[in-house]
């Protein structure tokens, strides 16, 4: 995708479907009917600046660009909020690992929010391709380090994304006919390592369903050092094979806030 900034800049009728969202009404109802008409008009991949950070969105495959083009709030945002304040304001290093990075919302927001060290791990190809985009045209390269792979054992694994490019999933999908892309994988202890991380202020995980085999071999090895501040993880409890949730509270962790979507939780 090699269009500079501001070629798939929407005109039109999107113009004054901008001026809503920036007026405050598009949400619930109002926000799913400016979505509609957004699809309805032909567009697929839009540039827009929302809350001063530049994007370039899937908005026809991918729901979670959606919701970041059209709604009036601040997508989100009580989850990036408790992750923002996971660091101290003190501290001259503030460390984010976003597993299922997706086209980047929470790395681009926490690094906005004054985070210095971003690791944003997404391996799906043409969701990694406007990550990638959009660290560059907000010149945050320095600060957002990608790493194209899926969390697993360090062998290729079958990705699925015939549902839309943001629930892309090591699982397949009932009426998911469409056949898999093949990622490389590493275990989460590694890919810090290869990344020299030794601490983590802030965790968000959002991988449709793995979560919990992302997360407890990290726990079974990782030092208490490493252990993540605060997370924020998406339930996927009909997908999980072990309570991913009832293991980080019996190490210590507390539920400290609910979404619709995520679950935050803080070290004690």
């Amino acid at each position: 995708m090699s269009e500079q900034f501001g070629y798939y800049k929407p005109g039109g009728v999107t113009v004054f479907l901008e001026f809503l969202r920036k007026l405050g009404i598009s949400r619930g109802a109002v926000r799913r009917q400016i979505q509609k008409i957004w699809k309805n008009r032909g567009y697929e991949i839009v540039d827009a600046t929302i809350h001063g950070i530049k994007y370039r969105l899937n908005i026809r495959d991918n729901t979670t660009d959606g919701k970041i083009l059209t709604t009036s709030k601040f997508y989100d945002f009580q989850e990036i909020d408790a992750l923002a304040q996971a660091a101290d304001t003190s501290q001259l290093d503030k460390v984010f690992l976003d597993i299922g990075a997706n086209t980047g919302h929470y790395s681009l927001s926490l690094a906005q929010r004054g985070f210095t060290k971003i690791i944003a791990i997404e391996p799906n190809p043409p969701t990694l391709e406007l990550l990638s985009f959009n660290v560059k045209i907000n010149n945050l390269d320095p600060v957002i380090s990608i790493v194209p792979l899926c969390i697993g054992d360090g062998t290729k694994v079958p990705f699925y994304s015939g549902k839309g490019l943001g629930t892309a999933s090591v699982f397949k999908e009932d009426g998911d006919d469409s056949p898999p892309i093949y990622v490389e994988s590493e275990t989460l202890i590694n890919i810090l390592k290869n990344q020299n991380i030794t601490k983590i202020d802030a965790l968000k995980i959002d991988i449709e369903g793995f979560e919990d085999r992302a997360l407890f071999p990290f726990f079974d090895e990782a030092p208490k050092s490493l252990w993540p501040t605060c997370i924020v993880i998406e339930p996927n409890s009909t997908s999980w094979e072990k309570d991913i949730l009832s293991r980080l509270e019996t190490l210590g962790y507390v539920r400290t806030g609910k979404t619709r979507g995520n679950v935050i939780l803080n070290r004690a």
